[in-house]
């Protein structure tokens, strides 16, 4: 089955996350004018919020003991939006189904992530302690001899402190000049050093927070290779059924009726009443097999889907499916044609896999096309039966997710034991 994005995290695509900014690709492109842009003050504030978090973690987050990484590591992926101008990626895989709160821990403590993410914590404590001095040390000595003239006119330094701050009696004249000048040279100083740990910082955070690139699009081609190798599969026992169908089926029929009308041909002048009930059963013959072939078509492709489009095909579902079925259509509109076709096979999967086996009363199939944050499509297919569907069980829902992932698509099942169960296809479909 298709995972999609945990609940708690915002997934960004490698392109999407390639048109925005980072203090990397702003030092390499304008190292000189770093200074009149926003990345001193956002890695100041970046720096400045982890002693906060890191304190509210040790003190909000210890009844979670090992679990505890996980909101951490999300709070700190939503705070790499101050580095990277989006928030990173959950390595996270959404748990299906409706299970309970043991079942959710004992899902997350066997994934790698959230042991990382409780290394990342573990660590944050100490660094953020470390972050917290450096800051104040990066702010206070710039501003500090940047403010000796005021302090000396204050009396707020006494005159063995004003002397004390560098070059305090190098110009006679002026013994303030010489601690603002070197000031403005240690808050410049001070500005690309707190860039530079701050860039460093999130840098780790990613590697520690999130999944690896590498080993996510080798994931992915993986699962691309598998779902490809299973649509083969299916294709292939598809146009063998439908060759079996055409030869079990319709070619015996029409050999049926072409063998009833020549017997018949051969007895109009011999017996006219036997040539004439030839022709009546190879009529009802040739009815049979036209209504066979029409079914036939119409399971590799509907004709109300190419003609009048997704939401006429699925009242033909709905209107021919043995139990009672509602259908609710009314927030869609027309998309690709593809997308269409994708979305009418899985709910006729989905359809057919509830009269099978649910035991249901009744089936919902809802539609909806539009909404943020892209164009989509979305298929809710549920029943009232008795629960209990496995993806890997032979439902036909693993081949169900294989089409919709063939478009950039995922399927999600709740399935609890007991009902209900509700299968939901997602596909995207902007141009």
């Amino acid at each position: 089955m298709s995972l999609s994005p945990s609940p708690g995290d915002t997934t960004v695509s490698t392109a999407e996350r390639s048109v925005h900014p980072t203090f990397w690709r702003a030092a390499v492109s304008r190292p000189l004018l770093l200074l009149v842009t926003p990345w001193p003050w956002r890695s100041l504030a970046y720096l400045a919020t982890s002693l906060p978090v890191a304190v509210s973690w040790a003190l909000l987050c210890w009844p979670l003991l090992l679990l505890s990484g996980i909101p951490l590591g999300m709070v700190e992926r939503r705070r790499l939006v101050l580095m990277e101008s989006v928030p990173a990626p959950s390595p996270h895989p959404v748990i299906p189904g409706r299970v309970g709160a043991l079942g959710r821990a004992r899902s997350r403590l066997r994934e790698t992530a959230t042991w990382r993410e409780l290394a990342y914590g573990l660590l944050l404590v100490p660094l953020a302690l470390v972050e917290a001095m450096v800051v104040a040390l990066l702010v206070t000595v710039p501003l500090t001899l940047l403010a000796s003239p005021l302090l000396r006119t204050t009396g707020a330094l006494t005159p063995e402190e004003a002397d004390s701050l560098v070059g305090g009696r190098l110009l006679s004249s002026a013994p303030w000049a010489a601690d603002i000048a070197i000031g403005l040279v240690a808050l410049v100083v001070s500005a690309y050093l707190s860039m530079i740990l701050a860039a460093g910082r999130a840098r780790l955070a990613r590697l520690m927070l999130t999944t690896d690139r590498e080993e996510e699009l080798d994931e992915r081609l993986g699962e691309a290779i598998r779902s490809r190798s299973r649509l083969v599969d299916a294709f292939t026992a598809e146009r063998r059924r439908i060759e079996r169908d055409l030869h079990d089926g319709a070619q015996q029929r029409l050999t049926s009726v072409i063998m009833r009308l020549g017997m018949a041909r051969t007895q109009f002048d011999t017996d006219p009443d036997q040539a004439r009930a030839l022709v009546e059963q190879a009529y009802e013959d040739a009815r049979t097999t036209l209504t066979e072939l029409r079914d036939l078509v119409h399971g590799v492709h509907p004709a109300a889907l190419s003609e009048r489009g997704l939401i006429a095909a699925l009242e033909e579902l709905a209107d021919s499916c043995p139990i009672p079925t509602v259908l609710d259509a009314k927030g869609a509109s027309r998309v690709p044609e593809a997308i269409e076709s994708t979305a009418y096979f899985c709910a006729a999967e989905a359809v057919a896999n509830a009269v099978r086996h649910s035991r249901a009363e009744e089936i919902g199939v809802f539609l909806e096309t539009g909404g943020a944050p892209k164009e989509r499509l979305l298929l809710r297919v549920s029943d009232d039966g008795v629960g209990g569907a496995v993806p890997t069980a032979g439902s036909g829902l693993t081949g169900l997710a294989d089409r919709a992932a063939a478009y950039g698509g995922l399927v999600r099942l709740s399935s609890p034991p007991g009902g209900p169960t509700v299968v939901e296809v997602e596909i995207p479909c902007a141009s």
